[in-house]
């Protein structure tokens, strides 16, 4: 029986085998490249953060919302006149201060001048009498002053202290176990009322005297403007 003869394969038919291979060789790597370009930038675009809608805006803003309220005033704490120690069970401690004091009056066109003594919550600058000798009057030592109670509120509404300026203030008087012993040694009590450098009876000048009022925290009928938790002026 006679042999078959193997064929020889040609170089040229190796050579387009081999690039062939190559070919898909590399259409296989750009397509994984491209689907790992694709895969990053998937990626970033999703850790981006996105712009805000308008809808996704939660505005800080609360609008003022006008309101007449009636109710009982509460206080979380008292106020307090640090200078002189007193603390009253209020919602505002309203502290008066008052100074004997020389005044002068003139008559008209140059006439001559008389001095006499009063009590007076302003200051009287002697330095501009005519006859100031003899006639001067000291610095106050203290002034007007109002103290506000820590947190004000009707029911859950925090109250804006200047909403109580419209309230009736009512007298405070001052008992001389309220004062702390470094003030009991400077001031005297007469019928509620602080006078240091003299007494009611006998004042002279320079003697002062402090009275206190005070608005309750009491039942109260408040008009303003609610805003989230808070009740404040117009």
């Amino acid at each position: 029986m006679a042999r078959k003869r193997k064929q020889k394969v040609s170089p040229r038919r190796i050579g387009v085998f081999v690039a062939l291979i190559l070919l898909g060789l590399g259409a296989i790597w750009a397509w994984q490249h491209r689907a790992r370009v694709q895969s990053a930038i998937s990626t970033v675009s999703t850790e981006l953060p996105l712009p805000a809608r308008k809808a996704d805006v939660v505005s800080t803003d609360t609008a003022a919302v006008p309101v007449k309220l009636g109710g009982k005033l509460s206080i979380k704490h008292p106020p307090r006149d640090s200078q002189l120690g007193i603390v009253a069970d209020a919602a505002i401690l309203l502290r008066i201060v008052e100074m004997y004091q020389w005044h002068e009056r003139c008559e008209l066109a140059g006439g001559a001048c008389s001095y006499d003594k009063s009590w007076s919550s302003e200051h009287v600058d002697s330095g501009k009498f005519r006859e100031p000798k003899g006639h001067g009057n000291p610095p106050a030592p203290f002034a007007d002053a109002r103290f506000v109670a820590g947190e004000i509120r009707l029911g859950d509404l925090v109250v804006d202290p200047k909403l109580l300026d419209t309230q009736a203030a009512q007298d405070y008087p001052v008992k001389t176990s309220a004062l702390p012993p470094n003030m009991a040694a400077t001031f005297n009590v007469a019928d509620g009322v602080l006078y240091a450098g003299g007494d009611a009876a006998h004042p002279q000048i320079g003697t002062v005297r402090v009275r206190y009022r005070i608005v309750p925290a009491g039942e109260v009928e408040l008009a303003g403007v609610k805003r989230g938790n808070r009740l404040e002026t117009k």
